[in-house]
């Protein structure tokens, strides 16, 4: 009878499960497993029994397991049985080593792995000490830290490393993860923050983890599958950027609001059916204050197609900002977006995109993206553009397909080099795009072959003078109508957001009314409602003001 000690007995617990999983991955055909196990186990505790040290455990285990393994197999095929001596101890040597040099580098390789995950406050000293082999001392003094520090440091990264070691934490994100799109309230920072500070599928997947509660870094990296070692210059960009933020205890947290895609616009019926019920009203109330305009010159000399993206334009600014004013307040809820760095000012929602095949929803849209060019940089525009991607046409995100990417005050530029102004295209590429802006039906050739704009466009002082003051009156028209309606399906809708979220009171009924506006326009086309034809998908909802060139 052998005398068990009781971290003994702990050990062979772990050579038991060690060799169990072994086999289960390795031999797995074996109809007698649990003797394969049984026996690779006695034969350690032989060797115990016997006082043999055994410097290799697992490694050992691993080569009397492939023997008793392979004596099955002779045995299976009726070829000579290889007979075993004290204890079914594996005969030859080379081939205990062998296993056991095998075994180790599997260890090895494991806890390279973990060291990868460590955090850098502990990476940095178990790297140097265990690889490097640097002193206590040499780390403090290399580090700036005390000797101390260097110890409980250690201590820590061992018990991580062993954590590690005998759990997996992979979660489906490591090898499915999710796509998001951005979009913001406000206006970006001069490098495009904070779209810019999304690279790839990473940074979208590491704000969806931190978004519930704050969490550890490494928790991140061993949920995504990766080294922190990856994770963490991710994170400290994110934090720069403030889409996400850092706790006191070094735990880190989401800062803006994520919603699902299925549930990003609200109860899409109810809306529909307002929107049908209201068709005929909204666009008497809109005609009445566009019909006088559209017999002045400015407007009369515009082609149909121009006049009815006018119309649907008109409606897109109105219908938004009456739904934006119905929108329930809540306490401390912001009147415009925090300042963030780099001249940025803004509010950040991300979407996590349904999964499936790609398609697009029905009623998605984003703008209208505004983009103003200055000649002078004196602060006096020379044109701006209100760019609006929906279901009336593709304006910018299809910018994206092209085989040159510019940014949208080049392509600005570009479409008021077909005005009377003075401004010229800065990138002349985009005169070989000319074939793609006609697919888009913002661009069209005449009889002569000569390119035209095929999008609204006006003088800032026809803008201010005549479309200023009838969107103002339907405006305020359209909100007496509407708001008593609008107002009970806003607060048919609550979200729950966390507290760490930047302005969470202002997203807690977000999204209730996201189809109405869209809805509504569709509803007014389809009842043909417009004196000018509008074609769904060919339309795109663009508007361009500009300084008129001084004869």
């Amino acid at each position: 009878m052998i005398d068990f000690d009781k971290a003994f007995a702990k050990e062979c617990e772990e050579y038991l499960l060690y060799v169990s999983e072994l086999a289960a991955r390795k031999y797995g055909d074996c109809p007698d497993m649990d003797s394969l196990i049984q026996d690779s186990i006695m034969a350690l505790l032989e060797r115990k029994r016997q006082g043999v040290a055994v410097q290799h455990p697992k490694g050992f285990l691993a080569a009397v397991l492939q023997n008793k393994y392979n004596a099955w197999l002779r045995q299976k095929y009726k070829n000579n049985v290889l007979s075993y001596e004290c204890a079914d101890i594996p005969q030859d040597d080379a081939l205990l080593q062998k296993e056991e040099a095998e075994s180790r580098d599997e260890e090895y390789t494991a806890v390279r792995r973990e060291l990868g995950r460590l955090i850098r406050i502990y990476r940095e000293v178990a790297v140097r000490y265990y690889v490097h082999g640097h002193s206590v001392e040499k780390i403090a003094s290399d580090l700036h830290i005390s000797a101390g520090t260097v110890k409980s440091r250690l201590s820590s990264a061992r018990d991580q490393i062993r954590e590690g070691l005998e759990m997996e934490k992979y979660a489906q994100v490591s090898y499915e993860p999710k796509k998001m799109a951005m979009a913001i309230w406000g206006s970006c920072g001069l490098s495009n923050e904070p779209f810019s500070l999304l690279h790839s599928d990473l940074e979208p997947n590491i704000l969806l983890l931190a978004y519930e509660n704050p969490v550890s870094v490494r928790g991140i990296a061993d949920t995504m599958g990766m080294p922190t070692a990856y994770i963490e210059p991710l994170i400290d960009k994110l934090v720069e950027g403030e889409l996400m933020g850092r706790t006191d205890g070094g735990l880190v947290y989401t800062r803006c609001f994520i919603q699902q895609q299925s549930e990003s616009f609200g109860d899409i019926p109810r809306q529909e059916a307002l929107a049908d019920k209201y068709a005929e009203t909204v666009w008497q109330t809109v005609w009445k204050h566009l019909e006088p305009l559209m017999v002045r010159a400015e407007f009369a000399s515009m082609s149909e197609k121009q006049k009815a993206t006018l119309c649907l334009f008109v409606m897109h600014q109105t219908l938004a900002d009456v739904v934006r004013r119905c929108k329930p307040k809540s306490e401390n809820e912001p009147k415009q977006p925090p300042e963030r760095p780099n001249a940025g000012r803004w509010l950040a929602t991300g979407t996590i995109l349904d999964a499936g095949p790609k398609q697009r929803v029905k009623y998605a849209s984003s703008g209208p993206v505004q983009v103003a060019y200055s000649k002078n940089n004196d602060g006096r525009y020379a044109c701006r553009m209100f760019d609006c991607q929906s279901l009336f046409g593709d304006a910018h995100w299809a910018y994206n397909t092209f085989k040159y990417k510019c940014s949208l005050q080049s392509i600005l530029r570009f479409y008021a080099s077909f005005l009377p102004c003075d401004v010229e295209t800065d990138n002349k590429l985009l005169h070989e795009l000319i074939p793609e802006f006609e697919k888009l039906c913002i661009l069209k050739r005449g009889g002569d072959g000569e390119v035209a704009l095929d999008i609204p466009a006006l003088t800032f002082e026809e803008a201010r003078q005549y479309l200023d003051p009838a969107m103002a009156a339907i405006r305020e028209e359209l909100y007496a109508l509407l708001h008593t309606d609008l107002e009970k399906v806003w607060v048919c809708r609550k979200n729950r957001v966390p507290k760490h979220v930047d302005q969470w009171q202002y997203y807690l009924h977000i999204g209730a009314m996201d189809a109405y506006a869209k809805a509504q326009m569709l509803a007014i086309v389809q009842k043909d409602l417009l004196p000018y034809p509008v074609t769904v998908g060919k339309t795109p909802i663009i508007f361009v003001v500009y300084e008129k060139k001084e004869k």
